[in-house]
């Protein structure tokens, strides 16, 4: 099952405001907006150009590429390029958090998994109640703490 992640008023400013600033950036140096660009040589404005649309395609890829996979085995999140994961045996805590530690997650109204020993890893499900209820139904012995 594939559980899209939430997007939060916080995540969706950052990242639109990010890529909207890296075309700012560009048309403002490529149109000589208020002499930006008189210091910078062709070179430089082609790796800037370079530069700026490799990160506004990272953001996008992020904001459009992030998602959960529950299947019977595993839980696979993915997190724009960056993939983990995590067999559902090895789960042992689900809690709500608001840690704002960079996570595949785009809200801050988070779940932390604890997993393995010590391991533990922020997500955003948009609908958390299914989510957990899915989980539970594999692993009936994982612990939700939901009280946070």
């Amino acid at each position: 099952m594939v559980f899209r992640s939430k997007k939060g008023p916080i995540s969706t400013i950052l990242s639109w405001s990010l890529i909207i600033g890296s075309v700012v950036l560009l048309i403002a140096v490529h149109l000589n907006l208020g002499g930006i660009s008189n210091e910078l040589s062709s070179s430089d404005k082609i790796l800037l150009t370079v530069i700026c649309i490799l990160f506004s395609l990272f953001v996008l890829v992020g904001w459009f590429h992030t998602f959960y996979v529950v299947t019977e085995k595993v839980l696979k999140v993915r997190g724009g390029i960056f993939n983990w994961t995590i067999p559902i045996e090895d789960i042992e805590v689900i809690a709500e958090s608001k840690n704002p530690l960079s996570a595949p997650a785009l809200s801050l109204d988070r779940l932390q998994i604890t997993y393995g020993k010590s391991k533990f890893i922020l997500i955003s499900p948009k609908d958390k109640a299914l989510f957990l209820n899915h989980l539970r139904k594999l692993k009936p012995d994982i612990i939700i703490d939901t009280k946070r």
